[in-house]
Parts: structure tokens; C-alpha cells; sequence
């Protein structure tokens, strides 16, 4: 029978500023409904200063779905007076210090430990390093690598998002018990229209450095070769700032910062872009532009693990002059607009809508007897 689960987070969810905070909170909302009392324990480790800002907003959003607040605090500290209450504990951080699992079974011996991975982090970082000829990155990369996999081989369980990461996480660490549960995004119930659109639409936190990166590798390498056969059209960067994406202003290019409400925007315009040339995990800007019906045009990397394939669910693109390529033509192809539009939605409600990842979490748990 469902007991109290225990949901670790660095900050309590704030779905409109990132990914990770979206699935934390529809994974926790899941839980309530197949019965689980949770609650959400914030590690206090915020990324950026709105999260501070914005404590009460979270506390209050999880309290509307009946989901207790906890922290901010660190984890062990708090698990020493509260373990023994948990029989299910989600960890969706990484902890650093090499014996965190052990301790954490000692402070809770009634539980069961699954660790989320959100995205193998070490890949992401890898690649920077890779493409970027930067050793500095590389050695970090193999450092995270270390600590996600002491941390995969001793939880009971370890949740990727992909079957990627799975085959990837099973060749590093054989003696993890991997399991793929993927994000969750909303299908809009009406099909668009391609009619009054305009412009370029980039989501992301650019606190995150994929997003940095992409970012400045749209204006500097794929806008150029765009711009020109786009007359009047605008690209526009939203999501949390950071200065080397404010200084990316242009009357062409629009640094809007983080918007509260994003449906707007996906009614308004015309394209979404992923130039994403590093990264791991699935990119939620992605299926969440597919989702409202808003064709993408995205990077290989950028199209990992959501089963989209080129010129039926979106278009993929590999070097900068694909991509621009890929822009100016979408942009100007209404019948292509619609064809992709909708193949998108139908994407997105297959395998990654809230009753598709909520069954999945449910097969789950009842695989290890949590049920």
C-alpha cells in the first residue's frame, strides 16, 4: 500500500522557470493521486536568485496539490529526525559527498531510494568539453560522471528520461537498477493555425549552459545566413537571463527575459528553435512548443529522446546552413506549418501527456512493490 514519500529537490518547483521543476511537480502530483503522502523537501540550493524571490509562490503552488513543504535544509539533517517516517525517498539532486546514499539509508532504514537523474549531467558536459576543446571541462565532466554513477549503483532504483541514457547508464554502471521515465507536457486541445504568425521563438534558462551556448550560436553562426530571406521577422530569447545572452540585443534579436505566461507567445509565433549543439536528457522547450502545436526546428542533439523524426514531427537539422535553411523554408509553407503542427501534437500526447508518464510511474512502483 502507498505510504509517505519524500521528493528531494534544489529548490521547490517553479514550473514556469524550468524543466526540472515541472517534472518534479507532475511526478509529485502523480504520486498524490495512486495514493502517496508527499512531501517536498527543498536542499536550498537555488540557482538563480528568483527562486529565492519566489519561495511563497512554490510553497503555495505545492500546497494546492496537497503537497508538504519542507526545507530549505539539507537533506541529512533533516532525514535525522524525520527518516524513519518515509517509505519512498526521490532524490532529484546529486549529492556530493561519496557515502550520501549510505548515511541517507541509515537515517531512513524504512525506505526505498530511487534516484532521479533528470539528465545524465556528465554527458551534457562532456560534449561542451568536446566540442569546445576544453580540458577543464572534460576533467569536471568526468567528476560528475563519478558522483551520478556512485550515486545510480547504490539507490535501489535509478529514473532516466530516455532509452538512450538507460543503454548509456547500464554500460557504466552494470549494477544499477535503471528504469526511463520520461517528462510530462501539456497537448493543446485545439489545432492552431499558421494564419497572423510571425517570428522566432527560443525558450530556455540560460542559467543553464546549453542554453547559453545555443543561444549564441544561433546569432553568431545561423541567423546571418537567415535574417536576410526573413524579412521583418524578429527571433526572440526567453527565459531566465543571464548577462552574455542580454548582450545578444539586436533589433532582430529580442532578449525578453523570463515571461510569467508563455501561451502568448506560443499563439504568436510562427517557429520554435533548439540550436542546441551540446546537452542531455529531453529538452522540454521542445516538446513543450510541440505540444501547443508550434513547429520546431531543432539540432540532432536538441531532438534526443522525443522520438521525433525529421520532416514528420519537426525538422532536424545538423550544421547552420541546414538550419537556416529549415527556418526560411518552414517559415514561408503554410501546408508543411500545418503537417507538422499537428504530427507534433500527436507526439507529445503519445508518449509524453500526463496519462501516458503517470502510467508508466504507476507500472513502476508496482514493479517494486510500491503499490
Amino acid at each position: 500500500m502507498p505510504g509517505h514519500a519524500l521528493f528531494i529537490t534544489h529548490t521547490h518547483p517553479l514550473p514556469d522557470l524550468d524543466g526540472a521543476s515541472l517534472r518534479a511537480l507532475r511526478l509529485m502530483q502523480m504520486l498524490r493521486e495512486l495514493g502517496w503522502q508527499v512531501t517536498n523537501l527543498s536542499a536550498g540550493r537555488a540557482f538563480h536568485p528568483a527562486y529565492e524571490a519566489r519561495i511563497d509562490d512554490a510553497r503555495a503552488l505545492l500546497s494546492a496539490g496537497g503537497i508538504q513543504a519542507a526545507g530549505p535544509t539539507a537533506p541529512l539533517a533533516y532525514l535525522a529526525d524525520r527518516g524513519a517516517d518515509f517509505d519512498l525517498i526521490v532524490l532529484a539532486v546529486t549529492p556530493g559527498q561519496p557515502d550520501f546514499l549510505l548515511q541517507m539509508r541509515r537515517a531512513a532504514p524504512n525506505a526505498l531510494l530511487i534516484y532521479d537523474t533528470i539528465e545524465l549531467t556528465f554527458l551534457s558536459m562532456h560534449r561542451a568539453g568536446q566540442l569546445q576543446h576544453n580540458e577543464r571541462l572534460l576533467q569536471q565532466a568526468r567528476a560528475v560522471a563519478s558522483k551520478q554513477l556512485a550515486v545510480a549503483a547504490a539507490a535501489d532504483v535509478t529514473w532516466v528520461v530516455t532509452d538512450k541514457e538507460k543503454t548509456l547508464l547500464e554500460q557504466l554502471s552494470p549494477q544499477a537498477r535503471v528504469r526511463v521515465i520520461s517528462n510530462v507536457h501539456s497537448v493543446a486541445e485545439e489545432a492552431p493555425k499558421p494564419d497572423g504568425r510571425r517570428d522566432l521563438l527560443f525558450v530556455g534558462n540560460y542559467v543553464h549552459m546549453p542554453n547559453r551556448d545555443a543561444a549564441r550560436h544561433f546569432v553568431a553562426d545561423i541567423w546571418p545566413q537567415a535574417r536576410t530571406r526573413l524579412s521583418g521577422a524578429v527571433v526572440r530569447f526567453v527565459g531566465l537571463p543571464v548577462p552574455e545572452v542580454a548582450t545578444l540585443q539586436a533589433p532582430d534579436v529580442i532578449v525578453t527575459g523570463h515571461v510569467p505566461d508563455l501561451k502568448p507567445l506560443y499563439a504568436s509565433s510562427r517557429i520554435s528553435i533548439a540550436p542546441l549543439r551540446f546537452g542531455a536528457g529531453i529538452k522540454g522547450k521542445v516538446l513543450e512548443a510541440m505540444g501547443y502545436g508550434l513547429p520546431v526546428v531543432m539540432t540532432p542533439v536538441a531532438a534526443e529522446g522525443t522520438h521525433a523524426v525529421h520532416a514528420e514531427h519537426a525538422l532536424i537539422a545538423e550544421t547552420p546552413a541546414a538550419f537556416a535553411d529549415a527556418i526560411t523554408t518552414l517559415y514561408n509553407d503554410d501546408a508543411w506549418w500545418l503537417r507538422l503542427s499537428e504530427a507534433g501534437r500527436r507526439l507529445v500526447k503519445t508518449h509524453f501527456s500526463y496519462c501516458a508518464v503517470k502510467a508508466r510511474l504507476a507500472a513502476l512502483l508496482a514493479e517494486i512493490g510500491q503499490t
